[in-house]
């Protein structure tokens, strides 16, 4: 009798033993299995379930996150940073990134002179008025440009027939920005005395519609959604950038010193910038619908200024060009104080190691 309890009990205890097992091998918190020296290793859930190493490292990203302090402008530059930030292809590359958002791209640039900001974007004109003396900022890649048709000559005035009417009359003058080059430009090229005009300078895009408005202002140069708002009080376009042969471009910009000591983060900044420029041309409309809440208006006002913009990453000979020819004609013309050569401004090594064939610059 003392046998059969004594069999009896070694029975339950085999059958608790297995029942535990089971219920342990169920719960997913961990597994086992036979490593090749004959030791058994524990693994987390995740490295069970899906038999991936626990390490974060990948193709795309390293193992550390890449922090970095991004300045955009409110337009159409910061496109291609919030379709990566809104489509997670930041996350994808591992990328922790601050945004900060400023009126326009020479403010972003000034944010990072003053290291408010790691990285900022702005069109040629803005870009190189910050260089010379002791400035430490260097172009790494282009990233979006307006096309002729990208904005149009709007006047309010009816006496205004043709160009060389502006003489005598007040227009939007976005100071410091590459408005100011193109004003320049239409001056030189249409026998207008600048003394003859009177600039109405503003800060923001608010500001220079409230002139228009208050009837204060004969002309502005819009595009996109404001074109449409300009129309709407009476404008009349007198044409596009056709009429000068110069359609601005932008360009990323970095301090040199920080470059240095961040260029395998920057270049997965340039892949997720890449994969976010061409998302936006393969699918204008599904980018449009990307990025309108971060600028509150209508998906299709940014589809139509899509439709007018290049974006790419890259460094070609044409974008050298326009800033070593804007940079020369600007320090001619008193309109940049420092007399410097842009090639002294050029870092290409991250997009050199990413997009080695995007780059057709040669020194």
């Amino acid at each position: 009798m003392k046998k059969n309890k004594l069999i009896l009990t070694a029975v339950i205890l085999l059958i608790l033993s297995l029942a535990i097992g089971a219920l342990t091998g169920c719960s997913g918190k961990t597994n086992t299995k036979a490593a090749g020296s004959g030791a058994v290793v524990v693994e987390s859930e995740e490295t069970a379930d899906t038999g991936k190493s626990s390490d974060t490292s990948s193709d795309t990203g390293g193992s550390e996150p890449f922090k970095i302090n991004i300045a955009v402008d409110s337009g159409t530059f910061a496109y291609p940073f919030w379709v990566a930030q809104n489509k997670g292809i930041l996350k994808k590359y591992n990328i922790e990134a601050e945004f900060q958002t400023y009126a326009y791209g020479i403010d972003t640039i000034n944010a990072v002179q003053l290291d408010q900001a790691d990285l900022g974007e702005a069109m040629d004109f803005a870009a190189v008025s910050r260089l010379g003396g002791a400035s430490e900022l260097q172009f790494i890649s282009f990233i979006a440009g307006n096309k002729l048709s990208g904005s149009e000559l709007y006047v309010l005035d009816d006496s205004i027939k043709e160009v060389k009417d502006l003489a005598g009359k007040s227009v939007v003058v976005q100071k410091g920005t590459v408005n100011e080059y193109i004003w320049a430009q239409l001056y030189a090229q249409y026998g207008i005395d600048p003394a003859s005009v009177n600039p109405l300078y503003i800060s923001s895009t608010a500001e220079g519609l409230a002139l228009v408005k208050s009837g204060e202002a004969d002309a502005i140069w819009a595009g996109g959604d404001t074109s449409a708002q300009i129309e709407d009080l009476g404008g009349k376009s007198l044409g596009d950038y056709s009429l000068i042969g110069f359609a601005p471009q932008g360009f990323l910009m970095l301090k040199k010193s920080y470059l240095e000591k961040n260029e395998e983060g920057i270049e997965r900044l340039l892949k997720a910038l890449k994969e976010a420029a061409d998302a936006i041309n393969s699918d204008q409309h599904e980018a449009a619908e990307i990025i309108k809440d971060n600028f509150k208006i209508p998906a299709e006002n940014i589809e139509k200024v899509l439709k007018n913009t290049i974006f790419d990453i890259r460094f070609s000979e044409e974008d050298f060009n326009q800033l070593d020819s804007v940079t020369k004609w600007s320090i001619e013309n008193k309109l940049i104080k420092y007399d410097f050569n842009v090639k002294d401004y050029i870092y290409l090594n991250p997009l050199q190691a990413v997009f080695p064939d995007t780059i057709t610059y040669k020194e």
